[in-house]
């Protein structure tokens, strides 16, 4: 008898601390998001869809992800974190601000390039060999000054 209660002691422990365990894990209040978005694909089904009700909470999340997120599908109107959801981290990055407060960001992946602007994904390349990734930005041509200057003083 002594030796049942151990053992249903010591299995009551064992499940408290691994409960405790469990809500350590799953406890996302103060996590960054953009941590959650690059884990979500690394994760168990249980944290998933923890990371996936507090995301959706916090507004990171459009239409298309919610709708694409099942499918495994990045395009137009989703949202980096969707895509970093569904693809995981990129292999490589490269951003250029183009105006104040909005930047230009080219997502590489093993088999897509996504361009994202200010946070969403505006465009998606198929990865080929041989063929360049999007620019940035394109170079201004040089303009030459026109034939007639206003307002310039007459020569003598």
């Amino acid at each position: 008898m002594k030796k049942t209660i151990q053992n249903l002691l010591a299995g009551s422990l064992l499940v408290a601390s691994m409960s405790a365990v469990q809500a350590e894990e799953i406890d996302i209040k103060n996590e960054d998001n953009l941590k959650m978005c690059v884990e979500y694909s690394n994760v168990s089904d249980d944290v998933k869809s923890t990371y996936y009700k507090e995301l959706d909470r916090r507004g990171q999340l459009s239409y298309q992800d919610i709708s694409r997120l099942p499918k495994s599908e990045v395009g137009p109107s989703s949202t980096t974190c969707g895509m970093y959801m569904t693809k995981g981290k990129p292999l490589a990055e490269q951003s250029r601000q183009i105006r104040p407060m909005t930047f230009k960001v080219v997502h590489v992946y093993s088999d897509m390039y996504y361009v994202s602007q200010s946070g969403m994904v505006v465009e998606g390349y198929e990865r080929k060999e041989g063929v360049m990734p999007p620019k940035l930005s394109y170079e201004m041509p040089d303009v030459q000054a026109p034939p007639v200057l206003y307002g310039a003083p007459k020569q003598p």
